[in-house]
């Protein structure tokens, strides 16, 4: 009986001891997951701030032409999707800055530094050099705002938070949107006749300063379109991928971007020239395409001169024949060019034009040029330098990846590129942030299998 006794109270004991050890457990699980609830970490914010920001772009896109159709009258200006963007970014800035902290490795942070020794000097020097700070301001801010988002959606995706697909999924569904400009016109052209002829038909568009940043969209658009579907490797094409390939291409052939049918080849030649998956049994629907779409902008209502890639050509004809197209771009380089020789190596800030004689526009439609007029040609130089190394490391990825995600936004990211060289996207913000998400995510992706 006390042997009986004695082991049901050693039972008891091991009972009260394994009920101790639970409890002490599950107390440390408790205090575990307080602590990760309470703690604040700057990986929980990549997150929601890429959510954000790919959110951002579609409804901009939407909302601000429709916005600006609605109350252009009222407000006797335009409302454009830069401003929008522009109002986006300043009230981002400081939750973009979280992203910089994340820069861990030695080569990030070489990187790093250099692009904050570059805008603290590029600040600093346009403040004490611009007449007029509003615009070379404007610029510079745009330039960082979205360089920080190059950082977040680099870290998001090096991380593994973000993907391309995702990406480029949100970028498709923009594409759609690049015609919403294009349709209020055609809604009601008389009402846009009268606003043209009060603001001037080069100086509103709903939504767009004028049909040019409505051919830096539809530009992007019909190039992440095209090398999409001529990389895919599925052997059916759907429909909407056409179908979204003709809208992009009758805005672009409405805007009369001369220089995005020039960017748009340049940037998708290359781009099927390199790569490795290339379906060349695509191309006649994908050429039909964009045939139709740029018939199709052939019969629509033309608001200006400024406006149709046919009538642009059939303007010049008429003219001084085929050189007459390039007069008003060589004009502009050609007084750029005179700057820069009276201030080689120091520049005069940051997009100084709109305080210089014989500089009628905001920029002087070709990236390298300005940055020699802003910051001098050795500044300047190293600048598009640093440039080059990364969309080269971008191409170097591009070509072993053999990702159809990765092409398109790779092929954005060149579109945009040779853009700046013809006109002036990089003076704005929204085509800036396009190229900002597409760069950081390619150059993410290959950062997690490689250093940058």
């Amino acid at each position: 009986m006390p042997e009986a006794l004695q082991g049901v109270e050693l039972q008891a004991g091991t009972a009260q001891h394994a009920h101790a050890r639970l409890m002490q457990a599950v107390t440390k699980v408790s205090l575990f997951s307080m602590k990760n609830s309470t703690t604040f970490t700057p990986h929980r914010l990549l997150g929601p701030l890429c959510l954000l920001v790919l959110v951002f772009i579609p409804l901009n896109m939407l909302f601000s032409p429709v916005f600006d159709f609605f109350t252009s009258e009222t407000r006797g200006a335009s409302w454009t999707v830069t401003m929008t963007a522009y109002a986006f970014i300043l009230t981002c800035m400081p939750f973009l800055i979280v992203p910089v902290l994340l820069m861990k490795s030695r080569n990030e942070k070489l990187v790093l530094r250099c692009i904050l020794v570059f805008f603290i000097y590029a600040f600093l020097f346009t403040i004490l050099s611009a007449q007029d700070l509003f615009y070379p301001m404007y610029g510079l801010v745009s330039l960082f705002g979205t360089t920080l988002v190059t950082v977040l959606f680099y870290v998001s995706a090096r991380d593994g938070i973000i993907n391309a697909k995702k990406v480029f999924q949100v970028l498709v569904a923009a594409a759609a949107l690049a015609v919403v400009p294009l349709l209020l016109v055609q809604i009601d052209p008389q009402r846009f006749a009268e606003l043209s002829a009060e603001f001037g038909p080069n100086t509103i568009l709903y939504g767009y300063e004028n049909p040019r940043p409505v051919g830096w969209v539809s530009t992007i658009s019909l190039s992440l379109l095209v090398t999409y579907v001529m990389t895919q490797p599925d052997k059916s094409i759907s429909p909407i991928f056409l179908l979204l390939t003709v809208i992009a291409s009758m805005t672009l052939f409405w805007s009369g971007s001369r220089g995005g049918v020039i960017s748009f080849l340049i940037a998708v030649l290359l781009i099927l020239y390199f790569c490795n998956q290339k379906n060349m049994k695509r191309i006649l629907p994908v050429f039909l395409s964009v045939v139709i779409g740029a018939v199709l902008s052939y019969l629509l209502y033309l608001p200006g001169e400024s406006y149709g890639i046919f009538a642009r050509i059939g303007q010049t004809l008429e003219a001084d024949g085929i050189n007459a197209a390039t007069t008003g771009r060589t004009v502009i380089w050609q007084n750029v060019i005179q700057y820069i020789a009276e201030r080689p190596f120091t520049g005069y800030g940051y997009l100084p034009h709109k305080s210089m004689a014989g500089l009628t526009h905001g920029s002087a439609h070709n990236f390298v040029l300005d940055l020699w007029l802003g910051f001098g040609v050795i500044v300047g130089t190293a600048v598009m330098l640093f440039g080059v190394m990364l969309w080269a490391k971008a191409f170097d990825y591009f070509r072993r990846v053999n990702d159809e995600y990765i092409a398109a936004l790779f092929c954005v990211v060149t579109t945009l590129l040779a853009y700046s060289m013809l006109s002036g996207p990089y003076a704005r913000t929204f085509p800036l942030l396009l190229f900002a998400v597409s760069f950081g995510v390619i150059l993410g992706h290959r950062s997690s299998k490689s250093s940058i």
